[in-house]
């Protein structure tokens, strides 16, 4: 992740195509602790979810200079009753007819030597554009593993709370690992500001990762 402590570099965005396959293959690896399946990775450059053939958001960061790829976003939207568990219930603080529908950011990433200077940023500020331009969307949200604290940093400064911890969540080189899942609430959710997070929206999220999107990570593996 990325703070903008040097100047942004000139960026060309793009979505994703099949010539991408070798290169964000190696950039997953280089960036997350997990494995994702060689499915993820033949359904991504075709902008779709693995396991059921959705649209997902996907947005590829070049160097408008080099045309290197430097950074990427992949993200779905998805009915918040189909995340494993519903994010969005009946509760005083939330107007559930606007908040049908979530966005799941699946992977976000920069290349090592072009890191805080506003790649990520940007990749996340056009993807909680895209969420807030979705009708009936309420909430943008995601996992991070326990001890990354500078995804952790980021995401809060950009607005991220974190719901809840999600035990055992991973496992890597046979150890198991905590998440916490981080969320951001759109404007038409409504929320009271500055109030908690329900008790009800807690409970409800050890489930709340796509199952296609669950089964295409390796969780040994690492």
């Amino acid at each position: 992740m990325d703070e903008a402590r040097e100047p942004l570099p000139e960026l060309a965005f793009r979505g994703l195509t099949e010539d991408d396959h070798a290169v964000i293959k190696q950039l997953h690896e280089d960036w997350f602790p997990v494995r994702y399946s060689a499915g993820f990775y033949e359904a991504a450059v075709r902008g779709r979810m693995v396991g059921t053939d959705e649209a997902i958001f996907h947005l590829v960061a070049e160097d408008a200079r080099t045309r290197e790829m430097v950074g990427l976003v992949t993200a779905q939207l998805t009915d918040a009753r189909r995340c494993g568990d519903a994010l969005f219930e009946p509760a005083r603080e939330f107007d559930l007819n606007e908040c049908e529908r979530v966005v799941y950011v699946l992977t976000l990433g920069t290349v090592a030597k072009y890191r805080r200077r506003g790649v990520s940023t940007e990749l996340l500020r056009r993807c909680l554009a895209r969420a807030e331009a979705e009708p009936r969307c309420g909430c943008v949200y995601l996992h991070v593993i326990t001890y990354n604290a500078a995804a952790i940093a980021f995401y809060e400064r950009a607005g991220f709370e974190r719901v809840r911890e999600i035990p055992n969540y991973y496992r890597i080189e046979g150890e198991d690992y905590a998440c916490y899942v981080y969320a951001r609430f759109l404007d038409r959710a409504r929320r009271a500001p500055g109030a908690a997070p329900s008790l009800w929206l807690a409970s409800s999220l050890a489930g709340l990762v796509p199952a296609a999107f669950r089964s295409c990570f390796k969780r040994r593996l690492w």
